[in-house]
């Protein structure tokens, strides 16, 4: 085999039990890296509960962008591991390919042979044969050649089933490592970003606590209004609709990003960004960790800005439970980047995008240190819309989805 030969291998066998040593020894080194992130992301989350100060922030830059160095060795490491699961796969679809091939011939060997046979009349192969014993084991043989003729093609169809499923895996793999690639762009971006936003912090307070509490207010005042438009578009919605009666219906979703719970649904007591209600969940994670959808749909609407939700998408989805039908949508917001487009089709665990702090997270209050991590919210159909931010002459163009929304946790798995 060619593979084999130009990785001085005897067998593809002998070449598969070396790759998955490989990929063994990679995963080992994936989850020690994945815990160190973990351990980091929880110091992180820790010092984000403390009271701003510039020693803080300080210390939540080094702290991230040690984390987002982590994520980087993470995910070139996973690109390496996919490249060894694809090799792995090549070489056993080449394998089963040349399994079938031998199968083919020894299946046009038989066919010639009792095509051979075919053509013989009985008295023919009766008078060719001195004695019944002779005669009966001429018969024998060609009852074999027939039971050999079909192990041969139940053999084929095996191999030809196991064939299409290794080509689906490899598929599966080649996507999963575009997605890898993916995320390390977007890990990449975010790590610039986290180093030149410490420098311009350090340039901005010239090291003094006083300028940074006074840039602090000043980003405070202007995060409030947009914090508070959203706040009131969900009020009149709550005041219009009255209380619905969706059910929660758990387990009907999965959970769209993995990472820590940093805040939940409904009255949560946050105030720093201007609301006092939650309309969904945080999740808090590195920045460029990857963003699936929580289940299938459809991708109703995507959109950018430096205000509100940021990059975000919403997905629509129709779920059933005792015979009902409802329709809901789920938002994904302050996104790094998103992968798809309004009016895609998607299965629930397909990409999204990745994890970012665009819009109007505490980034904008604290630093771009701050504020990496997915707000996920689900609204109920009735009432749902899209509006264009109040607010776009300071912020740029926004736009906000809102409506009547429910807690994600009862949905999730």
């Amino acid at each position: 085999m060619i593979l084999s030969l130009l990785f001085g291998f005897s067998s593809a066998q002998t070449a598969v039990d070396e790759l998955r040593g490989d990929i063994s020894e990679k995963q080992q080194q994936l989850d020690q890296l994945t815990g160190e992130i973990q351990n980091l992301q929880r110091e992180i989350t820790r010092r984000q509960n403390q009271a701003a100060s510039l020693k803080n922030e300080l210390a939540l830059f080094d702290l991230q962008i040690r984390q987002t160095e982590g994520q980087i060795a993470a995910a070139e490491l996973e690109i390496n591991q996919l490249s060894a699961k694809i090799l792995e796969t090549q070489i056993t679809i080449q394998d089963k390919e040349e399994q079938i091939e031998k199968q083919k011939e020894f299946l046009a060997e038989t066919l010639r042979l009792i095509n051979e046979y075919d053509a013989v009349t009985p008295l023919e192969i009766t008078l060719a044969n001195k004695t019944f014993s002779e005669f009966l084991d001429q018969v024998q043989y060609t009852t074999n050649l027939q039971e050999k003729n079909q192990e041969a093609l139940e053999k084929i169809r095996m191999l030809k089933e196991e064939l299409e499923k290794k080509k689906a895996e490899l598929l599966g793999q080649l996507q999963s490592q575009e997605e890898s690639r993916a995320q390390l762009r977007e890990v990449k971006t975010s790590l610039d970003e986290q180093r030149s936003g410490k420098q311009v912090l350090l340039t901005r307070t010239r090291g003094q606590e006083k300028i940074y509490q006074s840039l602090l207010t000043d980003a405070a005042k202007k995060q409030e209004e947009v914090s508070r438009e959203i706040l009131e578009l969900e009020i009149n919605i709550r005041q219009q609709l009255g209380i619905k009666t969706l059910p929660p219906i758990e387990g009907i979703l999965r959970w769209p990003m993995s990472g820590i719970l940093t805040q939940g649904y409904g009255n949560t007591g946050f105030t720093a960004l201007g609301y006092n209600f939650h309309n969904g969940i945080d999740i808090g994670a590195p920045p460029g960790t990857k963003i699936y959808a929580a289940g299938d749909g459809l991708v109703y609407a995507t959109g950018t800005g430096q205000a509100a939700y940021g990059n975000w998408v919403v997905l629509k989805h129709t779920i059933s439970r005792d015979g009902k039908v409802f329709n809901i949508y789920t938002l994904y917001g302050h996104l790094q980047n998103f992968v798809v487009a309004e009016g895609q089709a998607v299965r629930g665990g397909d990409l999204l995008g990745f994890n970012g702090n665009t819009g109007n997270t505490t980034r904008l209050l604290y630093g771009p240190e701050r504020g990496y991590h997915l707000h996920f919210t689900i609204f109920d159909e009735e009432g749902f819309n899209i509006r264009g931010g109040a607010f776009q002459d300071k912020f740029g163009p926004y736009q906000i989805p809102y409506g009547y929304t429910y807690n994600p946790l009862n949905f999730l798995k």
